[in-house]
């Protein structure tokens, strides 16, 4: 992964005076990357307006992505918001109900916490990146002024807004091939799963979920149809996430969503279920 950075380097970097041969529309950037690989992309926001500052962007995501993960910044506050999907998707994990609709950010509207005119900034997200080669994903933002005024990239590549875009090439050769297979086995690497996906458990005590690395933090929570069970003790610890119940769980339906922090930063989320008899 990157190397981290200090949140004032990262303001030097990424708050910057706008250069006049610039192009100034809101872009994400790279503006092409392989199909089905992760990335780490760079939303980048120039302020058009002599007298305003910018002080919130919104960005939206094509259907497909099912998690993304964002690089702090100074003066802003990121919010995630996810849409249900009108058909679950079914993964290793289990089944999959929502994925990323789009991503917020508010800044504090003084220092760090806005972008002054002649100035840009970049909000950087790591994403995987869904579709095949030969797609265009568009991702539609709105742009809002400490005036109140609200700028909409929402238009076609040729339109005087257009919404920011990025085109899918073919996936990496042989040696990409093998730093993408690495990628996702640090990624998306569940070791096990207990009780197992859609299994029959008996004297279920502990639900628990492993992973190919060492964890930061995480959490998990498990249902019974929509009412949550309360663990007796619930948390991270090395590279599982666990919740132990102080009494079997009774017989039934269950589905254990969990979120997880690896070492590195990235952030995953999934569920899966299982029944107990």
């Amino acid at each position: 992964m990157r190397t981290r950075i200090t949140l004032a380097a990262a303001a030097a970097t990424t708050l910057l005076a706008l250069p006049a041969a610039a192009q100034a529309h809101v872009t994400v950037n790279p503006r092409s990357v392989p199909a089905d690989s992760y990335q780490v992309l760079s939303v980048r926001v120039p302020n058009e307006d002599d007298r305003a500052a910018t002080t919130k962007v919104r960005l939206s995501f094509p259907g497909g992505f099912q998690f993304v993960s964002y690089e702090p910044q100074a003066g802003w506050r990121a919010q995630v918001v996810r849409r249900k999907l009108d058909r679950p998707l079914q993964t290793d994990d289990g089944p999959v109900t929502s994925e990323v609709g789009s991503i917020t950010w508010t800044g504090s509207r003084k220092g760090l916490g806005r972008i002054a005119p002649g100035q840009f900034r970049e909000f950087r997200i790591s994403v995987k990146l869904p579709g095949k080669a030969g797609d265009v994903l568009a991702f539609p933002a709105l742009q809002t002024y400490s005036n109140g005024t609200v700028v909409r990239w929402t238009g076609a590549a040729d339109a005087d807004k257009p919404a920011p875009a990025l085109r899918l090439t073919a996936a990496e050769s042989a040696h990409g091939s093998s730093t993408r297979a690495q990628a996702r086995a640090a990624h998306s690497g569940v070791v096990s799963r207990t009780p197992a996906a859609g299994r029959t458990a008996r004297n279920v005590k502990r639900v628990a979920v492993t992973f190919a690395q060492r964890l930061t933090t995480g959490k998990i929570d498990v249902y019974r149809g929509s009412t949550r069970v309360n663990p007796a003790s619930s948390g991270p610890r090395g590279a599982t996430i666990a919740a132990s119940f102080s009494r079997k769980l009774a017989a039934g339906s269950y589905t254990a969503r969990w979120r997880a922090v690896a070492s590195d930063g990235h952030v995953q989320t999934g569920s899966w279920s299982f029944k107990v008899g």
